[in-house]
């Protein structure tokens, strides 16, 4: 008979999951309706990965947030693009980054094939505009958008898959499905849940590359799915923790270091009176930043 304990028993322990409640779930589970074993052959197809990192800066009165957008282009470059905005609630400083981060998306479409980001697609407010033109383009012109969330704390499939409220770490409950599923069928290649329709096009899903890894979460343009191709050449691309190399480099390069953000501040200060920041913030943020940059401040 199958047991779970072997298999997941450290992980719910550190989950605080009950693993009694996982199993009377998986229970009522067939794995073979809501697995997907993915035997497409990997293509090569050219790839970018997407990563901002953010810091607030107080000055004369107002907020304003610089954002470093950082860009990887294997096995070429990689590049970081900063930008300034002045904004109105802290708070909102994450989902600004996050916009900026989507018009990067939707420039890389332009000469790559996939284009990896970390996060969730689906923003909220302003995000939404940003969001379809970025779909729409993939979907135009053949090439896929796959954003990667490595700590889920919402319930972002489960519901949808099987119809009901489950008030359940959903992340646990998919590992477990999915050991199950290789266990059961000898699985060694790339796994993902049954994808599930989150909002125009885009589908959610958990994705296993390997064999006693987490699940990640991800959000991915509705193509992705006819094209399941796409799936086996960003798992050659995964670490053992099941996350993308490119996205790790992105999010390193993308921290917004404590020496940067004082040569922002110098920036600010060489702009004067509050009357002169808007028409002057961006030149001096670009010769600065840019001598910064140049010191080597990651």
């Amino acid at each position: 008979m199958y047991t779970l304990e072997p298999l997941i028993g450290s992980v719910y322990r550190l989950s605080e999951i009950d693993l009694t409640q996982i199993g009377a779930e998986l229970e009522q589970l067939e794995d073979d309706e809501l697995v997907v074993e993915v035997n497409a052959e990997p293509i090569d197809y050219t790839v970018a990965a997407v990563d901002s990192g953010f810091t607030l800066v107080k000055y004369l009165g107002l907020m304003v947030g610089l954002i470093n957008v950082a860009m990887v282009l294997p096995p070429e470059s990689s590049r970081s693009r900063f930008i300034a905005r002045i904004i109105n609630d802290e708070r909102s400083l994450g989902a600004v980054a996050k916009l900026e981060e989507l018009n990067a998306t939707h420039e890389l479409l332009d000469d790559r094939d996939v284009v990896l980001v970390d996060g969730p697609l689906l923003t909220e407010g302003e995000g939404d505009g940003r969001l379809r033109a970025l779909v729409n383009k993939a979907l135009g012109t053949g090439r896929y958008v796959l954003s990667f969330t490595k700590e889920v704390r919402l319930n972002r499939v489960i519901n949808r898959l099987l119809k009901a409220d489950k008030p359940i770490n959903e992340a646990s409950l998919f590992f477990a499905l999915l050991e199950r599923f290789r266990l059961r069928h000898g699985s060694r290649g790339v796994l993902i849940t049954t994808p599930v329709n989150l909002q125009g096009e885009v589908v959610g899903f958990y994705m296993q590359a390997h064999g006693g890894s987490p699940p990640v979460y991800v959000e991915a343009t509705s193509n992705v799915i006819k094209n399941l191709g796409v799936l086996d050449t960003v798992a050659l691309m995964m670490s053992r923790e099941n996350y993308p190399i490119p996205l790790y480099i992105a999010d390193k390069i993308s921290k917004v270091s404590d020496e940067l953000r004082r040569w922002f501040i110098m920036a600010l200060l060489r702009v004067g009176s509050m009357s002169d920041v808007d028409p002057l913030l961006y030149r001096y943020i670009r010769d600065v930043l840019g001598y910064a940059r140049g010191r080597n401040l990651y």
